[in-house]
């Protein structure tokens, strides 16, 4: 599909209508661009949200991390060490 479009004086441009439903694309969404042999490429961009954690919730994985003395001898002779 080919579709002529102009960019804006402030480098902006619209993907029609017909193109963005076709891609199910929608206000917000993020793409990625990319100049590909002299080429404009746009394609959506997958976003992983990404947590902050706070000191509690790291003292919480350290203490769901932490192994007893038991459990290290036991991991030390599986391991041959």
């Amino acid at each position: 599909m080919k579709t002529i479009i102009q960019l804006s004086p402030r480098g902006q441009v619209t993907l029609p209508a017909a193109i963005r439903k076709t891609l199910g694309l929608k206000a917000g969404d993020v793409l990625l661009l990319r100049v590909e042999e002299g080429k404009v490429v746009l394609e959506p961009a997958r976003v992983l949200p990404l947590e902050a954690y706070t000191e509690e919730r790291i003292q919480e994985f350290t203490q769901a991390a932490a192994v007893s003395e038991e459990e290290l001898a036991a991991f030390r002779k599986a391991w041959g060490l």
